[in-house]
């Protein structure tokens, strides 16, 4: 692309948990991209289970497993029930495309290569408070090399983090005081309060047909710090916080109080800098929520077994309108608590796996780019109409694939509903359906689609300015 704007910052992305690949002794041991994950997972077998951290010792920067992150996973990645992303690709790209730019490897680049764009991948197994003080150590190098080599000495640092690689951020610019030489964070899909998602696969673990991770998944600390913060376990009618009930199945409470501590740590760090005037001029933090999802919101202990729900906790009762989110993600929890009250909240109609690449936001993040790098007032919006979808993560090829869909907004005689199912990991042509409309929702069935991987686009068929934007999700059939 011609004419790109000029740069004079430095950008970095951070993928979310699983967004990395990870290698150990120059051979992939965790890179699943564009293909049918389900097959890579299976015929892995034992290997998965070199993922398992033995220990996590959070003073150590090196674990001395082998273990080493070496890129992001740029394309589509999905892990049936548990984790699913549509890839950084797109992110990239609308930076790259339209900023004239210069890439680094953040890692491998010598001292003296000054570049404005980097990715941090990174061992997502571990406690975010290593990977900040990882990242504090290369942004600290790489913004010096960039601000004496371009020339703009103030130029400053700016952060796109997924899901979890929020975490990473928020601690290394809360916590280790990062945010001096940062503009802002971006955030999509951020469990700033947790998620539902985490404490049920400690609970109940995963296993998938004849694939269990649950053994590796109990091992990661970062799992723990997914955990909710805030009061959604219900035992007897009363609600408590995971960090406080001594009898969760496969929990570790020791694990889950650090984990508090660890987002406690990050609260008071937030709660000091509000009191500087310079951290409130110089600095800001822009949180993306999906919303109008099927999304987890509490879960009831009885009888030694946890179950999880979309139903609201008793904190959230009464609130309807806060009882949905990005499908992983609650809509309360995608918010730093000290923008609860900020009438400024960006909030899109779209799963958590696709926020990163959503359309709109993406067009978004470009024009406050643009517009100077430092008035970022333009970020704020409120969802009109939307599309909410559910669907299962798998499906076996001879099972029949349905999915259900509400429209949010626009009563459902407005408009129909059509799905785009596009193979990723095969090149079978894209399939094109309609919804039926059935007991004031959206349903779809769909037979005989060929072993692979799929991402689905839910869309009004005709679309005009007042439709609601597309819902994008991934599915996969073995």
């Amino acid at each position: 692309m011609t004419n790109k704007a000029p740069l004079k910052d430095m950008v970095v992305i951070l993928p979310g948990i699983l967004g990395s690949i990870l290698q150990k002794d120059n051979k992939d041991l965790w890179a699943i991209s564009g293909q049918a994950v389900w097959r890579i997972l299976t015929q892995l077998g034992d290997t998965i289970h070199n993922l398992k951290l033995s220990q996590d010792d959070p003073q150590a920067e090196n674990l001395g497993d082998g273990v080493r992150a070496t890129a992001l996973i740029q394309d589509t990645h999905l892990i049936p029930g548990f984790w699913k992303i549509d890839g950084y690709t797109k992110t990239a790209h609308m930076i790259a495309d339209h900023f004239d730019v210069i890439v680094g490897d953040i890692y491998n680049d010598p001292d003296d290569r000054a570049a404005n764009f980097y990715q941090f991948p990174y061992d997502w197994r571990r406690d975010n408070r290593v990977n900040a003080r990882i990242l504090k150590k290369l942004i600290d190098k790489r913004l010096k090399c960039w601000r004496e080599k371009s020339g703009a000495s103030d130029a400053k640092v700016i952060l796109m983090a997924h899901s979890m690689g929020g975490l990473v951020s928020r601690y290394y610019l809360e916590v280790l005081e990062g945010w001096k030489d940062s503009r802002a964070l971006f955030t999509f899909g951020t469990p700033y309060r947790g998620s539902l998602k985490a404490v049920n696969f400690l609970a109940n673990g995963y296993k998938q047909l004849f694939l269990d991770l649950t053994e590796v998944m109990r091992s990661l600390t970062s799992i723990y710090q997914l955990l909710p913060i805030y009061k959604v376990i219900n035992i007897n009618g009363e609600y408590h916080r995971v960090a406080e009930i001594d009898n969760l199945p496969n929990v570790d409470r020791q694990k889950a109080q650090d984990a508090l501590a660890f987002h406690r740590e990050i609260e008071a760090a937030v709660e000091r800098h509000l009191k500087d005037e310079n951290y409130l001029r110089s600095f800001t933090t822009v949180p993306i929520s999906g919303v109008h999802q099927p999304t987890l919101q509490s879960a009831t202990l009885t009888n030694g077994k946890l179950v999880a729900s979309e139903d609201l906790p008793a904190v959230l009762q009464n609130r309807s309108d806060l009882g949905d989110g990005d499908g992983t993600v609650p809509k309360v929890s995608a918010i730093p608590i000290e923008r609860s009250r900020d009438l400024d909240n960006f909030f899109i109609a779209e799963q958590h796996g696709g926020l990163q690449n959503q359309a709109q936001v993406l067009d978004s993040l470009l024009n406050v780019l643009r517009i100077g790098q430092i008035d970022l007032e333009s970020i704020r919006g409120e969802v009109q109409t939307a599309i909410s979808l559910s669907l299962e993560d798998l499906y076996l090829s001879d099972e029949l694939i349905t999915m259900r869909a509400r429209m949010i907004g626009l009563p459902n005689s407005a408009a129909s509903l059509k799905a785009e199912i596009q193979s990723v990991s095969n090149q079978h042509p894209s399939v094109a359906v309609d919804f039926v409309e059935q007991e004031n929702e959206w349903k779809l069935a769909i037979d005989q689609l060929p072993a692979g991987l799929y991402r689905v686009t839910v869309k009004t068929e005709n679309v005009t300015d007042a439709s609601p934007s597309p819902v994008h999700d991934l599915f996969e059939v073995v």
